[in-house]
């Protein structure tokens, strides 16, 4: 692991840490809904009750970081994409951001015809909430949409 401090951002206790040796300049932030204190910003583990309020607490951070930050999340592609849109609108690189494998196989999905998000996607294939247009879905994630693309084989709607 390069950098010399080290932000493991997880949606849930169950989502491992990352492969490899923990360093000593590690801290854990995870969102458990039943917490009862708010977490301190030094502290090496810290527990949120949301994902919004952690998104929150991470963007304050983030204006006060100095270079060698680098940031881990775990999660739904969805909480990962929110992670990737703080941390690239702070301006960490993709070299300083890493995104696990998502826990899930649901996408969040974007036409790129009529710009209509779709939650929860399992299938390569849909129908466009907006547009109607028979979509395939991409394996391109766009970190800063936070979502894969999906595109019309036959054009644009």
């Amino acid at each position: 692991m390069t950098g010399t401090r080290h932000l493991f951002i997880r949606q849930d206790p169950d989502c491992p840490l990352p492969d490899g040796g923990v360093p000593a300049a590690f801290a854990i932030w995870t969102v458990r809904r039943q917490c009862d204190v708010l977490p301190d910003g030094q502290a090496r583990e810290g527990f949120f009750r949301s994902v919004s309020h952690m998104l929150e607490q991470l963007a304050c951070r983030l204006e006060t970081e100095r270079v060698g930050l680098r940031v881990y999340a775990a999660g739904s592609i969805q909480f990962m994409g929110d992670v990737a849109r703080v941390t690239d609108g702070a301006g960490l690189g993709a070299a300083e951001v890493f995104l696990d494998t998502p826990r899930s196989p649901a996408r969040r999905v974007m036409c790129i015809h009529c710009d209509t998000m779709h939650e929860n996607v399992t299938r390569d294939e849909l129908t466009c909430h907006g547009c109607r247009a028979a979509l395939s879905v991409r394996t391109h994630f766009s970190r800063r949409i936070g979502a894969y693309m999906a595109v019309s084989e036959t054009g644009a709607c």
